[in-house]
Order: C-alpha cells, then sequence, then structure tokens
C-alpha cells in the first residue's frame, strides 16, 4: 500500500510588506500571508511541515487577530459594555468562541469592565443629558449591564436634586401666564427624561415658586 506523499514544506519566511504581516513561501511554490501574531501564535519557522491542521491553526489564530483589532478599534471611540462588545464583533462574523475568547482577553486587560462602563455612562449622562434614575437604569440593562451593577452605580442618584436644576434650565424663556402652561411645559420635559410622578410635580412647583414668588396651585399631573 503506497504511503500518502509528505507534505509540503515552509522553506522561507519573511516580512510580506504589508506592515506586521509575513510572507509564507512552500516548496511547492505556494505563498501565503498572515500576520506576524498569528504566526507567532502558532510558531512559524522555516523547514516546518505545512499540513493541513497547521493551516487551520493559523486561520483560528488569524480570526483572532482580527477580533482583537476590532475590538480595539470599538474601544478607541468610547467604552463598551460586554454584550455590546459581542454584539459588534458577531456582526462582523467572528465565530462565537473566538468572540467570547477576546471579551476574556479584553476583561483581563482592564479593556472592558462593566462596572466602570456603567459608571462612565452616568457621569456622560449627567454632563450631556440629565436624566432620571429609572431611565438610566432602563438605558445600562439594555446595554447588557447586570442589575446588581446597575443598582450600585445608580444607588446614588439624587433624583429630585437633577430634576429641580433641569426645570430650572426648562423654565428659562417658558411663558409665566399661567400655573397650566408653564406645568405642561416644564413638568411635561422632566417626565419624558424620565422622572417620576412625584419628583416631576415637586420639582416643577419648586421652580414654579423660585420665579414668581407665589405657591404653585394643587394641580395634578395625570398619571
Amino acid at each position: 500500500m503506497d504511503e500518502p506523499p509528505a507534505p509540503p514544506r515552509i522553506i522561507d519566511v519573511r516580512s510580506a510588506g504589508r506592515g506586521r504581516h509575513r510572507l509564507l513561501v512552500l516548496d511547492d511554490g505556494r505563498e501565503f500571508v498572515f500576520s506576524d501574531e498569528a504566526c507567532d501564535t502558532v510558531g512559524i519557522d522555516a523547514g516546518k511541515a505545512a499540513t493541513e491542521e497547521l493551516f487551520e491553526e493559523l486561520d483560528a489564530a488569524e480570526q483572532r487577530v482580527s477580533a482583537h483589532e476590532a475590538a480595539l478599534r470599538l474601544l478607541s471611540n468610547r467604552a463598551r459594555s460586554a454584550q455590546e462588545m459581542r454584539t459588534r464583533l458577531a456582526m462582523r462574523g467572528i465565530a462565537p468562541d473566538t468572540i467570547e475568547d477576546e471579551i476574556t482577553r479584553l476583561q483581563r486587560a482592564g479593556l472592558l469592565d462593566d462596572e466602570k462602563f456603567a459608571r462612565a455612562w452616568v457621569e456622560d449622562r449627567k454632563r450631556t443629558a440629565p436624566r432620571g434614575r429609572r431611565m438610566l437604569r432602563y438605558e445600562l440593562l439594555g446595554r447588557g449591564i447586570e442589575p446588581e451593577s446597575v443598582d450600585l452605580v445608580t444607588r446614588d442618584i439624587d433624583d429630585l436634586e437633577t430634576a429641580v436644576t433641569l426645570a430650572r434650565g426648562k423654565a428659562r424663556g417658558s411663558a409665566l401666564e399661567s400655573w397650566e402652561t408653564f406645568f405642561a411645559k416644564v413638568g411635561g420635559f422632566l417626565q419624558r427624561r424620565g422622572f417620576d410622578y412625584g419628583v416631576c410635580a415637586e420639582a416643577t412647583r419648586r421652580v414654579w415658586g423660585e420665579i414668581t414668588g407665589t405657591a404653585a396651585p394643587a394641580t395634578e399631573f395625570a398619571e
């Protein structure tokens, strides 16, 4: 019985001239290009047998490189939650196992941390678009943050203080001919920012009193 032919061998490994890539030249004339990281991971050297298994290892290592590069590009724009990263990498056609390996790699490097992401999200909202604790919780849970972490980063938020500050800003230039008009504009704005009924009512009454020097009528929001 004839033995199967010996696999070709790598006879040369050199820079591919594409930056961080290597050209693998086989003794049968074929040439392949892989990243430096993939080659180092697999252990590519001249003289190594270019078996099918070797190329499977290289392909798997190359996908991990692609996943890491894509993840770093995503993180260069802003912080991401682990779930958001999973979704974004999956949209790029990266295999689930490779994605999970990349998530673990980023977490170990401190580049992916859901609690830090949640804190940064809350601080950014405070600066750019303040809103109620309820809405912040909804946003964070929607990005895959665990409820325990959401509770931790939102527990010290003072909804009334935030609402009063927003109400003061919204009240500038608002019509003051009637409490009802003021109530509808300022109170409605606060409701859309995620504040609950009691907070909206109290904040709007406080600001009306500050501006007019009179107590607000006992009007109620429609719940």
